[in-house]
């Protein structure tokens, strides 16, 4: 299965959205959308606006590839889970985001080793990237969450301290 998530920003993700579902029928896989607040409702695809973390983490755990927007917290768990996940930023030319901040993220993990990152910075390179990330068939190691873990300690080193 094909995991395709576009966060819960309020703007939605047309652009991503609707290029999944009209590719969607010439993958070699089904194609689950979390499509937020976006109003185009896929055709092709099955669909639905929001989970929760739980169900979340297992749909992210239990696909071949994830297509996300670049939001860190979606490329955190598929590093935390070892799944391979396909960046396709959102952009402020298209009204997506405020800034560009989602091409620079995309482009930082697209550079760093340590787990298959694939960046899409256009939605016409969609399906040839998904479909040579199926054929690699690369999945990473499992990763520990430092951050959240560090971040926890320091949030609780604060309140003990107040």
């Amino acid at each position: 299965m094909i995991f395709v998530t576009v966060g819960s920003d309020f703007r939605g993700f047309d652009r991503l959205i609707k290029t999944m579902d009209g590719i969607s029928p010439r993958l070699p896989c089904p194609v689950l959308i979390q499509r937020g607040y976006s109003p185009y409702r896929p055709k092709n695809a099955t669909s639905f606006d929001f989970v929760g973390m739980d169900a979340f983490i297992e749909y992210i755990r239990g696909a071949e590839l994830v297509v996300s927007h670049a939001g860190i917290g979606t490329l955190i768990l598929c590093k935390e889970q070892g799944t391979p996940v396909l960046i396709l930023p959102r952009r402020k030319k298209y009204g997506e985001h405020m800034n560009d901040h989602q091409l620079e993220i995309a482009r930082a993990f697209e550079k760093r080793e340590g787990g298959p990152v694939y960046v899409a910075v256009e939605e016409g390179q969609l399906e040839e990237k998904i479909l040579a990330a199926l054929k690699e068939g690369r999945r990473g190691t499992p990763a520990d969450n430092r951050g959240k873990t560090n971040l926890t300690r320091t949030i609780r080193q604060f309140i003990w301290r107040s």
